[in-house]
């Protein structure tokens, strides 16, 4: 009956996450549909393979293997990244927290597997409770990668009436690497277009931080410019001072030149690890767009994307906390299955 359960939960899930991810790809539900379908399915194969596995208690048990091992790998990366961007950038805000983040969720996973073979019932108890600690945000975790990488492997399908660049920090008012990658990204977007005969608008958006001298749109728009494009395919928004501004303001002027933004496609062109998060904002706003990625020094991205995970959260803390809710049901379930034993 438990292999059953757990492979129609898989069947039924996995159908579920084909119909939405062709809807709509920028959709975070997209990647916890496909982490269910997977990890039933894998619970189903581990009761199937192992006879002793026959009731629903055990069956529930077999699941806590999939989040304490992914808590573990989770944790191990954050470690071995926030060592390896602390040698070659230094230490930082975003190291100390991928270090800490990664030790507290290993020794957590650790004393959570020794009380659980402990021997004891009550430390059995215990031990389970505190593996499954740290198993929602590595699942949470893990939705958001399989969501980013399926959105990645999305194609864009339509012609773009504008290209919108996402800014990000200068140096000493100029265009610093990561930023000309970007832009670089969307200037090879917008040729591809004007080669084919069309014309969309180019906006580079960025308002001006405490310690800029000059705002990043403008900047990003001397580059453009340094790079070929003519100053009237440029259309520069300056005030925009986080992600959700740089889409909704670029809007705003493309509106003000009779653009029609609200009824055609937009492209989006942001850092590699930024398109998950900057694509579900799109369609926060209701922006019809595809987000474009440009590649990052492959040592940033763990760090980056564990930042960008943190802000995706808080653009759905409702879901968030039913989540946690469901967990903490499923910790109780769970432990309760195993004192009843």
């Amino acid at each position: 009956m438990v292999p059953l359960a757990l492979a129609a939960a898989a069947f039924v899930s996995g159908a579920v996450f084909a119909r939405s991810s062709r809807t709509e790809p920028r959709r975070w539900r997209n990647g916890v549909l496909l982490l269910v379908a997977a990890w039933t399915g894998l619970a189903a194969v581990e009761v199937v393979v192992e006879p002793d596995l026959v009731d629903l208690a055990d069956g529930m048990v077999a699941l806590v293997v999939v989040p304490w091992a992914l808590a573990a790998v989770l944790g191990l990366l954050c470690v071995v990244n926030g060592l390896r961007v602390l040698s070659r950038e230094g230490r930082g805000l975003g190291t100390v927290i991928s270090l800490v983040l990664g030790l507290g969720m290993l020794v957590v996973t650790a004393v959570g597997f020794g009380l659980a073979r402990a021997g004891e019932p009550a430390l059995s108890v215990v031990g389970l409770v505190v593996l499954l600690l740290p198993g929602y945000p590595a699942l949470a975790f893990l939705s958001y990668l399989l969501y980013c990488l399926l959105y990645r492997r999305h194609r864009a399908r339509r012609a773009p009436v504008a290209i919108i660049v996402l800014g990000s920090g200068l140096v000493q008012g100029t265009v610093p690497r990561p930023l000309a990658r970007r832009l670089d990204a969307g200037l090879a977007v917008w040729r591809g277009e004007h080669a084919r005969g069309r014309s969309p608008l180019l906006v580079p958006s960025g308002g001006q931080g405490a310690d800029e001298p000059v705002a990043e749109g403008v900047a990003m728009t001397a580059y453009l410019v340094e790079q070929g494009m003519a100053p009237g395919d440029v259309l520069t928004e300056d005030r925009a001072r986080t992600t959700e501004e740089n889409l909704r303001l670029a809007r705003e002027l493309l509106r003000e030149r009779d653009v029609p933004v609200d009824r055609r496609h937009v492209r989006v062109v942001t850092s590699g690890y930024h398109v998950g998060r900057a694509a579900l904002i799109t369609k926060r706003l209701g922006i019809d767009a595809d987000v474009t990625g440009a590649r990052t020094a492959w040592y940033l991205v763990p760090s980056a994307f564990l930042r960008e995970f943190v802000a995706a959260l808080t653009l759905h803390p409702w879901t968030v906390l039913v989540g946690l809710a469901a967990w903490v049901a499923w910790t109780a379930l769970v432990t309760y299955a195993v004192v009843v034993r």
